[in-house]
């Protein structure tokens, strides 16, 4: 236990047995992608100027102007990692990246000899109100609280990013104070969120803003897909999509061969004649299809004429990265790492350099009252994998008491042995009366079933701090059956716990990364 008072940061792995995330990174890649271990570490990468200005990325920190200005010269590279623009962060996880990016840039900085700059891309394209909108959050009791901002009227396929904080949205945040572990740091990060989350302003700019108050001065960057001089610069990648339809789709199609070829489902389902990428007028966003009135022609001239309105999908968007930026290797999470393992052809196709990949930094947050509540249950945090109730209902039964269970099982065999002969004279010598011999042996049994929950249900009543205790813990490690990095927000624990929080997870994070780049990637 950390005798600060900070949770235990447990590394958790992040790649699930079977999976394509498994494969890559316990095969070294796995001929699907390269590795951020595999980079050379004695000469800077191949030198390839930004087709993007300085005017385009938020900074933090002053420090990382100059640094970004050399890479954007050809001088350096970016390490990347991004995410939808989630309310107030989102999950975990979101943190958890971010991190990655920035430990990696610093040790890749180190070896390579030239800067790397952490860049955060925000994806804000991204129309899914449902995951983007929303975040979970623990309350003071320890139970799972859901804020959503409403979905605007008519605005439902349009993206999260570029909507404009209302009095709505702004509604759903004030109920903050009244939801958030009350301490010393509470203050704190209910000002960080009053200073980013402005009614008028972008999801995507309040997003961006949140997170550099909860980071800190740590020398990154950050860059909103939806800036229209990023849309204007992506013009020419779009246009190699639009100029050689065939050919983009048969890349994406090699790419779920290859996949299938290692024995897995591709991630990504290809559309028939629909390019990866997305068109908005105004009504929402599109797929870029072709028929028979609508040509890969008429889709240049659109292009030329509104370059503003195009946006990648999810498989041409890490190829725009890599056109766009000289990007030397990117932090992934499993998910990710297996959509990104069949986009190999797509990148080759397109003429853009495949960056490498490290994976993020995954962790499971074990405050010093949920380990108290293991150890007296004689738990351990994967114990509660599957969530609190089959551990509930072990607990209970094993507290049953024993002379009662004793008698019930004595008493249920006995039934079945009497039963059973009832049923065989009955048959033999009354054979009208096997239905009432049935229902007779049924009313028997469900009387002593409903006996059965009785003593459970008051097994359970004597159990109850116990059990509510056990309950909280599920609901702080795999809330909803899912690791915790994935469900929730880290506001309930930067309260808690303040900034040291973040810079113990930094240092976790860099002691990780450090591992994976020497080729001993653990349990991360």
């Amino acid at each position: 236990m950390n005798p600060t008072g900070n949770p235990e940061v447990l590394s958790r792995p992040l790649d699930v047995p079977g999976s394509i995330a498994h494969a890559v990174l316990d095969a070294g890649g796995a001929g699907l992608l390269p590795l951020a271990s595999r980079l050379p570490t004695a000469a800077p990468p191949s030198p390839r100027r930004s087709r993007l200005g300085p005017e385009a990325f938020g900074l933090s920190g002053r420090g990382v102007r100059a640094r970004l200005e050399s890479v954007l010269r050809g001088q350096g590279a970016f390490v990347t990692t991004g995410h939808q623009p989630v309310l107030l962060l989102g999950p975990l996880y979101v943190l958890y990246k971010a991190l990655t990016a920035i430990s990696l840039a610093a040790h890749l900085e180190r070896t390579l000899g030239a800067p790397v700059v952490p860049l955060f891309w925000i994806a804000s394209d991204d129309h899914d109100w449902d995951e983007v909108g929303s975040t979970t959050i623990l309350d003071r009791s320890d139970a799972t609280r859901t804020l959503a901002l409403p979905v605007p009227a008519g605005r439902e396929r349009r993206s999260v990013g570029s909507h404009i904080l209302d009095r709505p949205g702004m509604e759903v945040l004030d109920a903050l104070p009244d939801i958030l572990p009350e301490s010393a740091f509470t203050g704190h990060y209910l000002e960080l969120i009053r200073d980013a989350w402005v009614e008028g302003r972008p999801v995507s700019a309040a997003f961006a803003r949140f997170l550099a108050g909860v980071l800190g001065d740590r020398g990154y960057a950050w860059i909103d897909s939806a800036r229209p001089e990023v849309r204007r610069a992506a013009a020419p990648f779009h246009g190699r999509l639009l100029a050689d339809w065939d050919g983009t789709l048969e890349a994406e199609a090699a790419g779920a061969r290859a996949l299938r070829a290692a024995g897995f489902e591709a991630p990504i389902s290809c559309v028939e004649d629909a390019l990866p990428l997305f068109f908005d007028e105004g009504g929402g966003r599109q797929r870029v299809r072709r028929d028979a009135t609508t040509t890969p022609e008429g889709w240049l001239e659109r292009l030329e004429a509104a370059p503003e309105g195009f946006s990648p999908n999810v498989a041409s968007r890490p190829a725009l990265e890599s056109y766009l930026l000289p990007v030397a290797a990117t932090v992934l999470g499993p998910g990710e790492i297996g959509y990104w393992s069949q986009l190999g052809p797509l990148f080759d196709a397109l003429d853009v350099p495949l960056p490498a990949v490290q994976p993020r930094g995954a962790w499971t947050l074990v405050e010093a009252r949920t380990r108290r509540i293991l150890e007296r249950n004689g738990l351990s945090p994967r114990d509660l994998a599957m969530g609190a109730e089959p551990v509930v209902e072990r607990l209970t039964r094993e507290a049953r008491p024993d002379a009662v269970e004793r008698a019930l099982e004595g008493f249920r065999e006995s039934i079945e042995a009497g039963t059973a002969a009832v049923g065989e004279a009955v048959a033999h010598d009354v054979p009208g009366l096997r239905g009432a011999a049935g229902k007779m042996r049924k009313g028997i049994l469900d009387a002593v079933a409903e006996l059965s929950r009785q003593v459970d249900r008051a097994t359970r009543e004597r159990l109850d701090v116990r059990l509510g205790q056990v309950r909280r813990a599920g609901a702080n490690l795999f809330p909803r059956r899912r690791p915790q990095e994935r469900v929730l927000n880290p506001l309930s624990f930067l309260c808690r716990y303040g900034p040291e929080l973040v810079e113990r997870l930094a240092r976790e994070t860099d002691r990780q990364a450090a591992s994976f780049l020497a080729g001993r990637a653990g349990d991360g």
